[in-house]
């Protein structure tokens, strides 16, 4: 009987890669990838801005940003930030502070009312959620 069980309810698994977002947009898996030129254009010039004007923690952070998924303005958007954390070139010792500081520098970046900015590591999973910007 706990077979029959087991068995019904896997079947009423979703198989769904991309998590939907609740009601302040958090995605726990990195949105698909639409449009990858503008989403690479807006990292490079998130980089830019950054290199120009964050601190040394945000700099550091902010070579691991690949793209910048989303859509904002100054009232409201969210941005969800592909990084290359726990799988890029060099090592990440703390993922989630690498997280926090592309988020703060996002934010110094597009300052907008209600805006949210997520950062997802090389695999697509969420790292920080619903940062405010």
């Amino acid at each position: 009987m706990s077979a029959a069980v087991l068995l019904a309810g896997t079947a009423a698994c979703s198989t769904e890669q991309t998590a939907t977002p609740d009601k302040i947009g958090v995605v726990e898996k990195l949105p698909e990838d639409t449009n990858e030129a503008q989403w690479k254009k807006n990292a490079r010039e998130f980089r830019s801005w950054v290199a120009k004007h964050g601190d040394e923690r945000q700099k550091r952070a902010a070579g691991r940003v690949d793209r910048i998924l989303g859509e904002w303005n100054e009232h409201n958007g969210n941005a969800y930030i592909s990084t290359d954390i726990n799988g890029g070139k060099t090592p990440v010792k703390d993922p989630r502070a690498a997280a926090a500081a592309i988020a703060d520098a996002f934010a110094a970046w597009k300052d907008s009312e209600q805006g949210y900015a997520s950062v997802y590591d090389v695999y697509g999973n969420a790292v920080l959620t619903n940062q405010r910007f």
